[in-house]
């Protein structure tokens, strides 16, 4: 869930804790909705370091390195950072609680009570640079210039690789069989349009429907088109949405990549917290710049090899990358601009060079609205780094077919040229053009009437004979079908109640025009909107059960106790995952407890020493330290800090 929907949902009662916190509230009396606060890389560094909490941001990258954006139990975050770091599971659980108060992490419950923490997968970036940033400097110059490219063969960016596969829906929508699976010609011809190879998306293991006979680009080509609603389902087809197109082709081809790379990372990079990690890295780089891929495995401990070179190799296939090596290293680049920065983005003034013979260049800086019109007025003859079109016959007959005019098709590529076409090219399309709309195939309905009585007795009605376009025989006439509901009610009404065989296309209705609400292809592992946000921050009483009960001295300052009364306070340390202090002899040690040892009546407790977690013996591949009841003179339970988590 994106950071957006995640505030959307947050109860009054959360969302006035989160605007209590100093950084934000600060900038929230300025105006700044809370979404573009918490969003905001200045206000994370800013609250960084008001928190000035270790804890806190150990927590946070835990978070990142075992979850990314993966909702995730707390248990399982608990027993992963008890394993990794010094942190006890009540610091771990106090930091959550903390963490979510500052409107970083969220949280939803299942229907059967079961509680989903979350990161919002749009903040991932963000946290990603400022507490797991990528370590490794660019090349220098010197090396950038013994860089050498792996492949010499271009990718189109994705923008463009799905305008051609789009192009293709928009000329044959792709239909539902009666087995309720995608009309197979459709398919081919959709990723006939396209380079992406099924082996170039295997490291997304994507899951979606008919995954056995659709290959993995033309689900990835139906799912982000649904997902940006420049495709929609239609009744049984899915198809172009004409509002949905519009917009998307008043983007300039970097921005429509940009959204592109966010909905990848977001819908596919973000099932496996490796890889979502990695691709927030790149994100955060430089375009045009070349840097070593091992800098990639600097930003944590759980980065592997393997998906680096997956992420990277999905980028290099999605025309965003470009992989190399420098000196004997792998190297890579982005391409393009893949963070949104508006002040970055050049607008498009690419220009279309119209040759003599039809052949259109289109330079790569060229918008996708241009590129679209020459799908729909020209012949896409080749899709690399400068594309080339050609203008037809049959290409005339399928923009006239589109709506397009000799005048409209001249104005607009003269406009792109900057000047007059060729005289050549002129007077071809004049030629092209001239005999197209002289034949017209009509759509209409036949009325068919029993025999030649009863057509003249309906004819001697006026309001049905100036229905009647045409008469066929002495018995058939031609109608317009918009005649329909018309002609039926008033022969009816004449006593001549029509049989209803005249059925509407598929798809003619407007119930079936309806766009399905469901948006996407692809299965997504975890659809946190469909539970209830946790409306609810859990209290001390919570966190620590039975905290009221017990003696305040337990936590307050180290006493000496009886040994039964040692041991229970031990105890209810274990159960809230808590370290206790221990004083002998003048001294103090912090301890983390984690169960007994007995001998009849003598124990110790069993744990690790927080200074010293290295001292003990080695028991079942740990080291646990054994501290007995008499070695212990003073003792007291150490809670986090708690203050800060009163909800009302």
């Amino acid at each position: 869930m994106n950071l957006k929907m995640a505030v959307d949902r947050l109860s009054d009662s959360i969302k006035q804790l989160v605007l209590s916190e100093p950084t934000i509230e600060y900038r929230y009396v300025q105006g700044e909705k809370l979404e573009h606060i918490l969003s905001c890389p200045q206000w994370a560094e800013a609250w960084i370091r008001q928190s000035a909490d270790p804890m806190l941001l150990d927590v946070l990258k835990g978070i990142l390195l075992q979850f990314a954006g993966q909702p995730f139990e707390l248990e399982p975050l608990v027993k992963s950072l008890e394993e990794a770091t010094s942190l006890t599971g009540a610091e771990i659980r106090v930091a959550t609680v903390r963490l979510r108060r500052s409107g970083i992490l969220h949280a939803v419950r299942k229907a059967w009570g079961d509680q989903l923490i979350y990161l919002p997968t749009d903040c991932i970036p963000m946290w990603q640079s400022l507490l797991l940033p990528v370590t490794g400097l660019p090349l220098t110059d010197e090396e950038s210039r013994e860089a050498a490219v792996n492949s010499t063969d271009y990718r189109l960016p994705l923008s463009l690789e799905l305008l051609s596969a789009w192009y293709e829906i928009k000329c044959r929508p792709i239909a539902f069989t009666a087995k309720g699976t995608l009309h197979r010609p459709a398919v081919i011809r959709m990723t006939a349009a396209m380079r992406l190879m099924p082996e170039e998306l295997s490291c997304l293991s994507l899951n979606y429907p008919q995954n056995e006979q659709l290959p993995a680009q033309a689900a990835l080509a139906l799912d982000l088109g649904l997902c940006s609603k420049v495709l929609h389902k239609a009744g049984n087809e899915i198809r172009i949405s004409d509002d949905g197109l519009k917009e998307w082709l008043t983007l300039t081809p970097a921005e429509a990549d940009i959204r592109l790379h966010e909905l990848v990372i977001s819908r596919y990079g973000s099932a496996q917290p490796s890889l979502h990690l990695i691709a927030s890295a790149v994100r955060s780089l430089n375009p045009m710049t070349w840097y070593r891929e091992e800098s990639l495995m600097n930003i944590g401990t759980r980065v592997q090899v393997e998906a680096v070179n997956d992420w990277l190799g999905l980028l290099e296939s999605l025309g965003w990358v470009e992989r190399g090596t420098c000196l004997g290293t792998a190297v890579f680049r982005i391409k393009i601009h893949l963070a949104a920065n508006t002040s970055a983005i050049v607008q498009p003034s690419g220009a279309l060079f119209v040759q003599p013979d039809g052949e259109i260049f289109v330079t790569p800086e060229t918008g996708l609205m241009q590129r679209w019109v020459l799908e729909e007025i020209s012949e896409r003859a080749v899709a690399d780094n400068l594309f080339v079109y050609r203008l037809t016959l049959n290409a005339c007959i399928r923009a006239y077919n589109n709506g397009y005019t000799l005048h409209s098709v001249i104005a607009f590529l003269e406009q792109g040229y900057g000047s007059a076409l060729p005289e050549q090219v002129t007077r071809a399309l004049q030629d092209w053009f001239s005999p197209l709309g002289k034949v017209t195939f009509a759509e209409v309905t036949l009325l068919r009437i029993d025999n030649p009585d009863v057509a003249a007795q309906l004819m001697k009605d006026p309001d049905i004979a100036v229905k009647l376009l045409e008469q066929l025989g002495d018995r058939d006439f031609i109608i317009e079908k918009s005649s329909y509901k018309f002609l039926y009610d008033r022969m009816a009404k004449a006593g001549f109640p029509p049989t209803e065989t005249y059925r509407s296309a598929p798809g003619s209705h407007a119930a079936e025009n309806k766009e399905d609400e469901e948006q996407g292809w692809i299965y997504r592992r975890h659809v946190l909107s469909v539970y209830e946000a946790d409306r609810t921050l859990p209290g001390k009483d919570e966190l620590f059960p039975g905290m009221l009960k017990i003696p305040a001295a337990w936590i307050s300052s180290p006493r000496n106790y009886h040994a039964s009364t040692r041991k229970e306070l031990l105890q209810r340390a274990i159960d809230w995952q808590a370290s206790v202090r221990i004083g002998r002899e003048g001294q103090t040690r912090t301890f983390v407890p984690k169960g007994f040892e007995e001998e009849g009546s003598n124990w110790c407790v069993l744990g690790r020493w927080r200074e010293n977690p290295e001292i003990g013996e080695r028991r079942n591949g740990s080291t646990i330290a054994a501290v007995s009841a008499e070695e212990i003179a003073e003792i007291m339970i150490l809670l986090p800090a708690f203050e800060e988590l009163e909800t009302n």
